[in-house]
């Protein structure tokens, strides 16, 4: 990869799978094009539907033609060649900067290590994602699934998601992050989701404290709520938090969960989707 050209990133304009590469190529000093792709809400006799074909009517197009696998999200990069080369898939993307900056451990064992815990993250993700893009009946069927979820990934035990990386990283109790003391591909992954869970808990006030920076600790996770602090402060990181990215809506416009402002649904009434096509940072 010629990290003197600009990575480009393309995702819907909302956070999800591509805002982790988004972060790891701005972190790495890479300059980053993201390129974001709107769902759009079609309200026909009081039913909304979404239409994606912002993405799947034009781009994806000419993209398929380089690359059948194309899917959301997709990378494209440029090697000491200057050859393009596209690469789709949120995980292999990943692996790839992974590689390229160096955040994937400096031997084969570090390396399973960081893909080990990738993968525990992704299913960390799916389950409030899984909450998030399902709609109910009403409230109360609404609160009653956001308890099973806060008990399913938040459980003290060796079932309980959120638990097995709280033991994690008391098992390397001197380091900062999931491989020692240095940034690796799975601590963004994890920092991503984090987020996302922590605004879960306030909007379905599952905690009393409305602080980010402590609410971790509340639940009885305190290695993670010192790994959330620690990341959220790296200098390479500011750039990203200055930046529209952050702001972006975890979810798409079709999710019941963090498709708004914080965590609330779209409101397709009363909010614009102004996020730029292209944003360069």
């Amino acid at each position: 990869m010629n990290t003197s050209n600009p990575i480009t990133i393309g995702y819907w304009s909302t956070k999800g799978l591509g805002s982790v590469c988004r972060q790891v190529v701005i972190y790495a000093g890479q300059k980053l094009i993201a390129k974001n792709y709107k769902l759009q809400p079609i309200v026909e006799n009081d039913n909304v539907s979404f239409d994606g074909s912002d993405w799947t009517n034009k781009d994806k197009i000419e993209l398929k033609k380089r690359n059948s696998l194309i899917n959301l999200p997709y990378m494209e990069i440029i090697d000491d060649k200057d050859q393009k080369h596209l690469i789709s898939q949120s995980n292999a993307c990943l692996l790839y900067l992974g590689r390229n900056f160096k955040m994937l451990g400096i031997n084969e064992i570090e390396q399973t290590r960081c893909e080990q815990l990738l993968l525990e993250t992704n299913d960390l993700r799916g389950i409030i994602t899984s909450f998030a893009y399902t709609h109910f009946k009403n409230k109360d069927l609404e609160k009653e699934a956001a308890k099973e979820v806060y008990e399913k990934a938040f459980q003290k035990n060796d079932a309980g998601k959120i638990q097995k990386f709280e033991h994690w990283l008391s098992s390397n109790d001197n380091s900062k992050f999931l491989l020692n003391n240095n940034v690796s591909i799975p601590d963004f992954n994890l920092f991503d989701i984090l987020d996302f869970y922590i605004e879960f808990l306030k909007h379905y006030n599952l905690v009393d404290e409305t602080n980010d920076d402590k609410i971790l600790s509340t639940v009885g996770f305190p290695k993670l709520n010192k790994f959330f602090i620690d990341f959220k402060h790296l200098p390479k990181m500011k750039k990203y938090f200055n930046s529209i990215l952050y702001s972006l809506p975890y979810t798409n416009k079709s999710a019941n969960f963090g498709s708004g402002i914080k965590g609330n649904k779209w409101d397709i009434n009363h909010q614009i989707d102004n996020t730029p096509f292209e944003i360069i940072v």
